[in-house]
């Protein structure tokens, strides 16, 4: 395989933040949605395209990192008030390829950077496994919410 350039950056154009969007719509509904509810799967995608995520976004509440392979984002990473992983997906064809920690990395630096100690997650089934080797840890049992099942995870952070 040949050697890939990976790069991340803030998003801010509109049609990027719409393809990373898309990015995780699509993963979501391939590796996560088959183990929701209906209710459970709309209410993602209300979450991700509804006026709410607008609103973040047009405040500054919610910034989204994108993972570029050449000129094609291939990642992206959503993290809402500087400390709360409100959104990660990889595009399948780059799984296992170090994009997640690299986009992980940059939200941590972020979040470090507004003075947070700690970082959270409400984490699928499907994610677990990558946040705890993330080096976070659950805080409480799965929880089902508006038909969304997650396991809330944090991390603390530490000052390098």
């Amino acid at each position: 395989m040949a050697s890939e350039n990976f790069n991340i950056e803030r998003l801010s154009l509109e049609e990027d933040i719409h393809t990373a969007f898309t990015i995780a719509e699509n993963v979501f509904m391939e590796f996560e949605a088959p183990y929701f509810s209906k209710r459970g799967t709309d209410s993602f995608l209300n979450f991700l395209w509804g006026k709410r995520m607008r609103e973040m976004l047009n405040s500054g509440e919610m910034i989204v990192w994108g993972c570029h392979c050449g000129s094609e984002i291939v990642g992206m990473l959503a993290l809402r008030n500087g400390t709360h992983i409100s959104l990660a997906f990889v595009n399948k064809k780059f799984h296992r390829r170090g994009i997640g920690r690299m986009l992980f990395s940059e939200a941590e630096k972020y979040a470090l950077l507004q003075g947070a100690s700690e970082i959270t997650v409400n984490a699928s089934d499907y994610g677990i496994p990558f946040y705890k080797a993330m080096g976070f840890v659950p805080t409480d049992m799965q929880t089902e919410y508006d038909g969304i099942i997650s396991t809330p995870m944090k991390k603390h952070l530490r000052r390098r």
